[in-house]
């Protein structure tokens, strides 16, 4: 009985690829205030670290991964880190995607039609993805983190942005799901 317990056991564990990568932290919802990046006042932050959700004030050694800004016609920008300042350690790779899919109902980020390190308008009640490639995954075989965004409002006279975001912030993991990733 014992021995085929342990036989069973076995063949288990042998299913699992000991060397596949495994999520181990929890996809979040975040709701973002910022400010943009011309116009709001300095103390204000504009940019935000995509793996944790910490919306700063833009540095120069680009330790964060996004800015905000808003255009002449009210619309969001969103800004790569490498159009904000030229760290010393480089740029990082930023791409970002608008999607007419309505934000609820992604479930996982693209694998093609990413727009790297050009800022991109959006308008509000209008959905965004980004993939970082983030010195938060240093040491891992993959260096991205996606993340979800639906644009909730764009204060022009205030210069204020308010989002609804979705994060994964496990390394090479694309889904959208609630709870811990499987891919």
């Amino acid at each position: 009985m014992l021995l085929a317990a342990l036989a069973l056991l076995g063949t288990s564990v042998a299913c699992d690829d000991p060397f596949a990568p495994r999520a181990d932290a929890l996809n979040f919802n975040t709701a973002v205030e910022v400010w943009a990046l011309t116009g709001a006042p300095t103390s204000f932050p504009t940019v935000i670290l995509v793996p944790q959700a910490l919306t700063v004030r833009p540095d120069a050694g680009g330790s964060f991964d996004i800015g905000f800004d808003i255009d002449a016609d009210g619309r969001l920008l969103v800004v790569p880190m490498s159009k904000i300042v030229a760290p010393l350690s480089g740029p990082r790779s930023i791409g970002i995607i608008r999607t007419s899919d309505v934000f609820n109902t992604i479930l996982e980020a693209p694998r093609s039609g990413w727009v790297f390190d050009s800022t991109l308008s959006v308008n509000v009640g209008q959905t965004f993805i980004v993939r970082v490639s983030t010195l938060f995954c240093n040491g891992q075989f993959r260096r991205e983190v996606y993340a979800k965004y639906h644009v909730d409002s764009v204060l022009p006279a205030e210069r204020r942005i308010r989002l609804t975001g979705f994060v994964n912030p496990n390394c090479g993991f694309r889904s959208f799901a609630t709870g811990i990733p499987k891919y």
